[in-house]
């Protein structure tokens, strides 16, 4: 009896969840990555290529100031015609301080900004910002397409993949603009022009 009665005392260990059976993935749910480049790329590889091999390497983040993260800025842009517009008196400090701040605004080639809140971000009047952007209007660095509705020429700078960037360029491009933007820039494209495009 006494040693029933220990029996019936003693601490019942708790029984381990199971853990799921890990099971391969059926083969409607696998991907042959390989295959499926292939695919994507066919007629576009030499006669005679059966077979691709793909590396994939993982890079770390580009680490940029801000949380706003970046776009491609068009190194020729940046090393000779902004600083030799600049040196000249081409462009003032004002109309590069409006400039830079729709290449940061500018969504896929789009900025959606008033000319209130380009004054307000650059820390001028808004009187001032108007013939800013007709200057760069004029010149093909940005393009007005309503009110507060700005295109940055994709060719500066471009925030989005190039696949975008190339489908934005056609489009553009198939508008033959009398100005020749986007393909035009700078004094070129002011020589094109009888005068400046209005401001919105």
């Amino acid at each position: 009896m006494a040693q029933a009665e220990r029996g019936s005392t003693r601490r019942q260990t708790p029984e381990r969840p199971r853990q799921p059976r890990l099971e391969p993935a059926g083969p409607q749910h696998q991907r042959d990555l390989a295959a499926e480049i292939v695919r994507g790329y066919a007629g576009h590889l030499p006669n005679g290529i059966y077979e691709a091999r793909t590396k994939f390497y993982r890079r770390a983040p580009h680490e940029v100031l801000g949380s706003d993260g970046y776009a491609l800025l068009s190194r020729y842009f940046a090393r000779y015609v902004l600083p030799q517009a600049l040196m000249s008196g081409e462009m003032t400090k004002l109309q590069c301080a409006v400039l830079s701040n729709i290449v940061g605004r500018a969504e896929r080639g789009v900025c959606h900004a008033i000319q209130r809140e380009i004054a307000d971000e650059v820390g001028t009047s808004r009187s001032s910002v108007s013939p800013a952007l007709k200057h760069l209007a004029a010149r093909n660095y940005i393009r007005s397409i309503g009110r507060g509705i700005w295109q940055l020429n994709p060719l500066i700078a471009y925030k989005g993949n190039g696949d975008e960037q190339q489908t934005f360029l056609a489009e553009l491009r198939a508008l033959a603009l009398e100005n020749g933007f986007p393909d035009i820039i700078g004094l070129e494209a002011l020589r094109n022009g009888d005068k400046e495009s209005p401001a919105c």
